[in-house]
């Protein structure tokens, strides 16, 4: 009976095995057609009702301003010199002291050729809220220190309304004003 048994199964792992291939030839055809572009039914939604999508906005837009400050044996100067904003919106200042000491190389990178020059660049009562770029944390008002030829952004919310005086080493040079619009 042993031998009757063993006689009997092969035949069942033969089907086993057919049916096997058959799976594996269903699957790679299937697999083929989806591949080739074959369109398997209707795809569209199950729900009648339209989907509503959210798209993130900005918080708050962007006042860029690019101040270029020259120091000469005449003293400070800013273009721009005045800045005028509204409190609701987030600032960056793109500030550099700029020198005749710096140069380009072939390659584009910026060379000292003289002395770096250093001034503070102070915008007088205005407090900040929100500081970012190259602000550490903490910071509440603008008293920056410049160096020839490296140009830093700032980005910051304005904490307060008014006119500000800009100052380069003590002395206006320009004005700061926030307001409601």
């Amino acid at each position: 009976m042993n031998s009757r048994n063993v006689a009997e199964t092969a035949p069942r792992s033969r089907r086993g095995l057919g049916l096997l291939y058959l799976a594996i030839l269903l699957t790679l055809v299937s697999v083929a057609t989806i591949a080739c572009g074959i369109k398997s039914g209707d795809r569209s939604p199950a729900r009648s009702t339209p989907i509503t999508v959210f798209h993130r906005t900005p918080v708050t837009a962007f006042e860029q301003f690019r101040i270029e400050v020259v120091n000469t044996e005449a003293g400070c100067t800013a273009d721009p010199a005045d800045v005028s904003i509204v409190s609701s919106q987030r600032v960056r200042l793109a500030i550099q002291l700029k020198s005749d000491a710096v140069t380009q190389s072939a390659g584009g990178s910026t060379q000292f050729t003289g002395e770096r020059d250093k001034v503070r660049y102070v915008i007088q009562g205005l407090e900040i809220s929100g500081s970012g770029g190259a602000f550490p944390t903490g910071v509440t008002n603008i008293d920056l220190e410049l160096e020839s030829g490296t140009r830093r952004s700032y980005d910051f919310n304005a904490a307060n309304l008014g006119d500000f005086d800009i100052l380069c080493d003590g002395v206006k040079i320009g004005t700061f004003t926030v307001s409601d619009q």
